[in-house]
């Protein structure tokens, strides 16, 4: 075994000689911002070798690094280790609320209390006669108990006693009785497909105190749903499911540690997460749902001990999972919808859930539509040539001079240029078609200019230079990156129309539109607009809610009854097969044009991108 080290973190594990370091950021629970799986080829994963004996480059690194080899920078996923080693990560940091998400304000009724009860005392003329009773008396319930309960029942106890008490479901479970009152937590847990998002929330006074993300483990064995389930099939669901386990585990660990927060005082989880993830985590083979007619294996809430899947909390606490949609629609998404309270208003509105999968809800007078789209890693900086993911470093906005055709950026954290994120390359590509350097075909119309060359992916825009805002290399875009994002938005924009068709519905129809996850805090709309993955609607009629998924989780910690209500939510959505829709291969193609070949739809943008008329 050898010891690595990451700084700035400060973590060391140990790991087998020869592992990649990308295996060890896994262990470490550091993200290095993969997004490939480890394979080499979104050459993301860039870290720099501080010390110690590592493998030479390889030819994958060589080509993608280039001259940043020789500074001492290196692809994680293909430098393996020989010795102990240092190695420098740079800051991976996310806005605040980001993580958190738009969350209402709701009544604290969580389904573990911590209840003080005065023991109704036994006597030799009293009806009851046992502990147990003394304290369900007063409670005024029935309750179950475990062993370790029992048995502290048959020691001396105060007449006041306080009660961890379970209560939900028509269980009423007494967890412990303690001397004592103590503080007590509840986890939510958001399972996406590339990242880990956990809360940890104070069940006496409501507040989150921890609010935390790390990659989800589960990247090294493909970097979206479908290589996930594919994995599964051929080698089963056991490694998946020990990998997120585990590493959630060594999360809560650390952080617990560093907070003053005992494990065992853990005592109440949530955990959403799409199907696949959902799947996954309880240890279910997902291979149904990888292929036509998409089946589950349940899609109603589950109620399992956190035991049984071997987290490391209060060894009696329950992990709830609510309520499935279908297919690949999970819980994750149906959180923004009940946070929203989408399917209880009056009107007309658009809920887009942006990222590797994107789930797409319209919701009108109560009825709720929804669809899922494989849009891809695009707007999480993948399959982009100088993409990354939002994080210090990432350029999140940029303006081009409509005269000089300069950019102007604005980089997450104030620091150096590393990259661009997917919010940044949608401003480049709206900037590039208003500005006349594309079309609206994604083809450059402009090529004679000292921000634009031709490069091995065909004609680019040079965003930054080397040595510009400290970057080290040119951080650009290419043909090939517009054609990505082309396909991106096309899959989105696709389901949103499909499923506006299906309610009868226009742009002009439409009250409000909210965008969740990550990804869309730091997304501009008007750009969004202008390349056609938003509808052209009033800028004042969109919402960036952020990361509604693990909002709705703590809701559904903070209190029971809502717990209830997402319950009768999910039979409410009717769920669009997309695939199994006549015209969606034409819409899909139709969708590919900036800002779409339905151009009636977008005449305002149209306008601003020069639209040929007779296209």
């Amino acid at each position: 075994m050898v010891k690595v080290t990451f700084r700035p973190q400060n973590i060391t594990v140990d790991v087998p000689r020869g592992s990649t370091i990308y295996e060890a950021s896994l262990k470490a629970g550091v993200d290095v911002g993969g997004i490939c799986g480890g394979v080499g080829k979104c050459g993301k994963c860039r870290v720099r070798v501080i010390e110690g004996s590592v493998s030479e480059p390889t030819d994958t690194e060589r080509s993608i690094l280039g001259e940043e080899v020789k500074n001492g920078i290196r692809l994680a996923c293909q430098t393996r280790i020989l010795g102990d080693v240092v190695v420098y990560v740079a800051s991976k940091g996310a806005l605040k609320f980001a993580i958190l998400g738009y969350e209402p304000k709701v009544e604290l009724k969580p389904a573990v209390r911590v209840v003080k009860v005065r023991r109704s005392k036994v006597t030799l003329t009293t009806p009851h006669a046992s502990t147990l009773e003394s304290i369900e008396i007063p409670l005024g319930l029935d309750v179950t108990i475990n062993l370790n309960v029992l048995r502290k029942l048959g020691q001396p106890l105060p007449d006041e006693v306080y009660l961890l008490l379970y209560s939900y479901g028509g269980v009423r479970e007494v967890y412990d009785v303690l001397c004592n009152g103590r503080r007590v937590y509840g986890l939510a847990v958001d399972v996406g497909t590339s990242k880990v998002a956990v809360y940890i929330v104070d069940l006496v006074s409501g507040e989150t105190v921890v609010a935390e993300a790390f990659e989800n483990p589960q990247v090294v064995y493909g970097g979206d749903v479908v290589s996930r389930i594919s994995y599964a099939m051929e080698y089963g669901v056991q490694e998946l499911q020990k990998s997120i386990i585990n590493s959630l585990n060594r999360f809560l660990k650390r952080i617990c540690e560093s907070r003053g927060i005992n494990l065992n005082d853990i005592v109440d989880v949530v955990v959403v997460g799409n199907s696949v993830m959902h799947h996954i985590f309880l240890g279910v083979n997902p291979r149904k749902i990888g292929c036509s007619p998409y089946e589950l294996a349940v899609r109603k809430p589950l109620t399992v001990r956190a035991s049984e899947l071997k987290l490391n909390v209060n060894p009696h606490a329950r992990v709830y999972l609510p309520p499935l949609v279908r297919g690949f629609i999970g819980s994750d998404s149906l959180m923004g919808v009940l946070v929203l309270d989408l399917a209880f208003r009056k009107g007309t509105y658009l809920f887009i859930d942006i990222g590797t999968n994107t789930e797409v809800y319209i919701a009108r007078n109560g009825r709720v539509i929804a669809a899922s789209t494989a849009s891809g890693p695009v707007f999480e900086g993948g399959h982009i040539k100088c993409g990354m993911r939002a994080g210090d470093g990432a350029i999140d906005h940029v303006r081009i001079d409509s005269e000089t055709l300069e950019p102007e950026i604005s980089i997450i954290g104030g620091t150096s240029a590393k990259g661009i994120c997917g919010s940044g390359v949608i401003d480049v590509v709206a900037e590039m078609l208003k500005t006349g350097i594309i079309d609206y075909t994604g083809k450059f119309r402009v090529t004679d200019h000292p921000r634009i060359r031709r490069g091995s992916d065909g004609y680019e825009y040079i965003i930054v230079r080397k040595g510009e805002f400290g970057a080290e290399r040119d951080i650009v875009l290419t043909l090939k990156d517009i054609r990505e994002i082309q396909k991106a938005k096309a899959a989105v924009q696709a389901a949103f129309r499909i499923l506006s068709g299906k309610l009868g519905i226009t742009r002009r129809d439409i009250d409000r539109v909210y965008i969740a996850g990550s990804f869309g805090f730091y997304l501009n709309p008007e750009s969004a607009i202008t390349i056609g993955l938003l509808p052209e609607v009033p800028l004042d009629k969109i919402t960036l809610v952020g990361n509604t998924a693990g909002s709705g989780a703590r809701i559904l910690l903070k209190n029971i009854d809502w717990r209830v209500k997402v319950e009768k939510l999910y039979e409410r959505v009717e769920y669009v097969e997309l695939a199994a829709e006549r015209v969606f291969h034409k819409v899909f193609i139709d969708s590919i044009y900036f800002p779409s070949g339905n151009v009636s739809e977008y005449p305002e943008t149209v306008k601003k991108i020069k639209y040929p008329k007779t296209a």
